[in-house]
């Protein structure tokens, strides 16, 4: 099928670490470097640049402007910040291929890299940042507690339990055996017992329902229909996006089992003209086990309550019907800080253009890809899909 709609041409991914030796602006300007290297695009022809703002104090606020003149991108048409924490990377892409379908720019960078704040020291920092100060931080719940109500609320609602959600980090720690990039890549495989046997940390969760903070970032280089056809590997088209955002905090969440991607992915998919069924694999963020779970059944690709079993029966798993964040997510893979939310798109891109190596999906063609901010508050659904 061909598409005049907007690509990814190239894209390059730091592999996720800790204590990387690099500022956070040194690692944009290596993940932005690689990407314009992959896309066979010089500085002088990319017209539009969006980054993702920092979260934290390591960042510059300014950092647009100092990645300009570090990168050379002087022919600039589009030059922007964003920042909606996990959703961030999904709304930059949004931008950039609205701006590239109207013909306001022609080729467009989109990086992010982040350092995730230290746990110790950086926890109240990070509460600050997705707390409500008046009404949540004064009785200091941590990020896994704030996440753990809402998890708790869905499971009473489904009638789900740990295990169900053990069997979501067991699958990704399956797909993380394939890709040597994953921080987990080499640690024993675990199963759904070594999941709920590791040490508790708010309930429900226990450590292997949680993500692994680390460092690290990557970058796409979006382009026209003709800069697709002029590429150097198979495009991966941007079919189509929705959004939904529900709530600014966790105690404005009106119903906690019920969040904004029972908006936003059947935004994207009437937009794209594609349906749940024709997914071929699923990239959604995973601050936390329950979450890819709780996604699955509001967007519509299983009915409430069936995500545990989805699971269990191997579905998620290489060589099932839906794989599901073949890369580890952020539970195997890593979690990497502010930029984490562009993994799943990188993914998904590394995927439908025949690029995954070890974990390539053999005959994925589209993909759904979704991402959300904060405590489940900002949500973004994109379908893509690569050129026949």
């Amino acid at each position: 099928m061909s598409h005049d709609q907007p690509a990814i041409i190239g894209a390059a991914e730091l592999s996720p670490g800790r204590n990387v030796p690099y500022t956070s602006t040194e690692l944009h300007v290596r993940a932005a470097v690689a990407a314009l290297a992959d896309a066979g695009v010089v500085p002088d022809e990319v017209d539009g640049l969006v980054c993702a703002g920092p979260m934290t104090d390591e960042g510059s606020v300014f950092l647009s402007e100092d990645l300009m003149d570090y990168l050379g991108l002087h022919n600039l048409k589009l030059q922007m910040t964003c920042q909606l924490g996990g959703g961030t990377h999904l709304a930059m892409t949004r931008m950039a291929s609205n701006v590239i379908a109207r013909g306001e720019a022609d080729t467009v960078l989109v990086v992010s890299a982040g350092k995730f704040p230290p746990i110790r020291d950086g926890g109240r920092e990070l509460m600050a940042l997705v707390c409500d100060h008046a009404f949540e931080m004064p009785y200091g719940p941590s990020v896994p507690a704030l996440y753990g109500l809402i998890a708790q609320a869905w499971m009473h609602e489904t009638g789900q339990g740990k295990a169900d959600i053990a069997e979501v980090t067991a699958s990704q720690d399956r797909w993380a055996a394939l890709n040597p990039a994953a921080i987990a890549h080499r640690s024993q495989r675990l199963s759904v017992e070594d999941v709920l046997s590791s040490r508790p940390i708010a309930g429900p969760f226990h450590f292997y329902h949680c993500s692994i903070p680390c460092e690290g970032g990557g970058a796409l280089v979006l382009g026209s229909a003709r800069r697709a056809r002029e590429g150097k590997h198979r495009p991966v088209h941007l079919l189509g996006f929705g959004e939904g955002h529900t709530h600014g905090f966790l105690t404005s969440l009106a119903r906690p089992g019920r969040t904004g991607a029972a908006r936003s992915g059947p935004m994207a998919f009437e937009r794209s003209g594609r349906a749940p069924a024709d997914v071929d694999i699923a990239l959604l963020y995973d601050a936390f086990a329950s979450n890819p779970a709780m996604i699955l059944e509001e967007v519509g690709f299983v009915k409430p309550g069936g995500a545990g079993d989805f699971y269990r029966d191997g579905r998620a798993d290489p060589g099932g019907d839906l794989p599901v964040n073949t890369d580890g997510g952020l539970i195997r893979f890593g979690h990497t800080g502010t930029s984490s939310g562009i993994s799943q798109i990188l993914e998904g891109y590394w995927q439908l253009s025949g690029r995954a190596e070890g974990r390539q999906v053999l005959g994925a063609d589209t993909a759904f890809v979704h991402s959300y901010g904060s405590m489940l508050c900002s949500h973004v659904s994109m379908v893509m899909e690569g050129a026949s």
